[in-house]
């Protein structure tokens, strides 16, 4: 329908006339200009730059009703997608530092360079050196719970060879007892994880154990690690049967029971406590004569320039046990001590005689050989 163009306007007064109503033409609306935030906001937000496209959406929404521009859906879906976005990074974040975390935790396989943690995330077959010097005692709290793992062919301080949990208590059993557990079952587990230690000369034990705060936490793990007590290892310290020739593997184990024993040596004097020095001296008695008996068996597959040696450690063996037995009947601190030094006499005799059969057998020779037993640490 084609309408016609409008006609004059009616006079004040002059009733309207018949035909069709007037029209004066299209009424034309300027729009509003869209805000140049708002489409910033959602570009921005779509080329991964969350942060200022949520920024942008902001202003914008802002700007849009102060100024009467348009685009409130654009920076509404500026805002959202941006905050899409961030939430993924977060997430990612988040898992990474889990894994990181886990992969701490969890068994792994050597470490190919330094890396810093906590302590407490070092697992058995580690090797580092802790942040905190070791005190004169080797004994009380962490200053600092950091340690750099590190491959175990590059120098470190020390190995964590073992660990476990304490159970079966609720409340904080106090200091001295955890320490007393932990330097028990960190001696015993020594000799399952580095079978001939002493090839590395003088060894220190030492553990890891939770204080008060780290057990409120629910901290009960203890780790058990071992090094020299001055200067730095060279090489792993883990030795299994499967890395010995068979007569080798029979000369090293052998000395497990006298190994185990000393390993055992209560931290107090005689004067402090003599019952557990007599114990002591019990279990070492009957350790030297196993010993001695292993040793005996063992020559049979040894070559025989290697008999000699070990036969004469055998038989050194035999007549310390009964100083051994008299310290253990001891009926103060002054007799144990005397039967002790006599007992301990032929020391420098057998790691002479010790030496020799490993040349022989293909082992490898240190000094110093004998173990000492766990100093401990705590941390939250």
């Amino acid at each position: 329908m084609t309408l016609s163009p409008p006609g004059p306007p009616s006079s004040q007064g002059q009733p309207p006339q018949d035909g069709p109503p007037a029209w004066h033409g299209p009424h034309v609306v300027q729009p509003l200009p869209v805000s140049g935030f708002a489409i910033a906001s959602l570009v921005l937000s779509l080329v991964c730059l969350a942060p200022l496209g949520m920024l942008f959406g902001i202003i914008a929404l802002v700007r849009i009703s102060r100024r009467k521009e348009r685009g409130r859906g654009l920076a509404v879906a500026g805002i959202a997608v941006s905050g899409v976005v961030l939430l993924l990074a977060l997430l990612m974040m988040a898992g990474a530092v889990h894994f990181s975390a886990w992969s701490n935790t969890a068994p792994r396989g050597p470490v190919e360079r330094s890396d810093e943690v906590s302590v407490f995330a070092l697992r058995t077959g580690d090797c580092f050196t802790p942040a905190t010097e070791l005190s004169r005692d080797n004994q009380g709290p962490l200053r600092n719970a950091t340690a750099a793992r590190v491959h175990c062919d590059a120098p470190h301080r020390g190995e964590i060879y073992g660990s476990f949990k304490l159970t079966g208590q609720g409340a904080f059993p106090g200091t001295e007892e955890v320490m007393k557990t932990s330097r028990d079952r960190c001696g015993a587990l020594l000799l399952d994880y580095a079978l001939d230690f002493v090839a590395h000369g003088r060894l220190q034990t030492y553990f890891y154990y939770p204080d008060r705060g780290g057990w409120e936490q629910g901290r009960r793990s203890v780790l058990c690690w071992a090094g020299k007590p001055e200067g730095t290892l060279q090489e792993s310290i883990r030795k299994g049967e499967g890395d010995f020739e068979p007569v080798q593997y029979a000369y090293v184990s052998a000395f497990r029971p006298l190994l185990e024993a000393q390993l055992r040596a209560p931290q107090q004097s005689p004067d402090e406590d003599v019952d557990a020095a007599r114990r002591w001296a019990g279990e070492m008695s009957a350790a030297y004569l196993e010993t001695a008996r292993l040793l005996r068996e063992a020559r049979d597959g040894e070559p025989s320039d290697a008999r000699g040696p070990a036969g004469r450690i055998a038989v050194t063996l035999d007549g310390a046990v009964p100083h051994w037995k008299q310290a253990s009947q001891a009926e103060d601190a002054d007799a144990f001590l005397a039967a002790l030094e006599k007992a301990e006499s032929g020391g420098d005799v057998i790691v002479e005689l010790d030496s020799e059969a490993r040349t022989v057998l293909g082992l490898p020779v240190a000094e110093s050989p004998a173990p000492e037993s766990g100093k401990g640490s705590s941390g939250a």
